[in-house]
């Protein structure tokens, strides 16, 4: 784990990468290189339209994400995400997310309090795409995934955004 101080207003990022530093060493689930780092945005009155590791302008995005959710098994969404290029980091706001996948679930699960589930990776769009009609094998789906670099945590430290604690 490592942080690294950025920016005139005191932010930080805060990065967790599973399996050590070798990256390669981890087991992957996508068959595709890894890519993109990974933030899940709890805060609801924070829309990051500026990075908080380079101050850079964040785009939006709509990027196909596969998703584990307790209760439902993996599951791919279409969601519009903040992207920015310089740090190539993927932004997703959880209150965005967390009816989308509810929506999924089974009713009685659905209304069981808060929502466990991992974001794992992106996949190709177009092989999204032909999920919607449901002519993608699981094989095909994992040979298209692409894991995500690193899990990105940002926390507000009062003065900033900074690295949990």
């Amino acid at each position: 784990m490592r942080s690294r101080p950025v920016g005139k207003r005191g932010a930080e990022v805060h990065s967790k990468r599973a399996g050590g530093d070798a990256a390669d060493s981890r087991k992957r689930m996508g068959a595709l290189p890894p890519r993109h780092s990974f933030a899940l945005n709890s805060y609801t009155d924070v829309r990051f339209t500026t990075c908080p590791g380079c101050e850079a302008k964040t785009r939006v995005r709509k990027m196909p994400l596969a998703v584990h959710a307790e209760g439902l098994g993996l599951v791919v969404l279409r969601k519009t995400c903040r992207f920015c290029a310089s740090c190539d980091m993927v932004i997703v706001h959880r209150d965005e997310l967390d009816p989308l996948i509810a929506a999924r679930l089974p009713r009685r699960k659905a209304t069981s309090g808060s929502l466990e589930y991992l974001v794992l990776g992106t996949v190709d769009p177009g092989v999204w795409r032909r999920g919607l009609s449901g002519g993608v094998s699981f094989d095909e789906f994992l040979e298209n995934m692409a894991d995500f670099n690193a899990y990105m945590q940002i926390e507000h430290s009062g003065r900033g955004w900074g690295p949990a604690k």
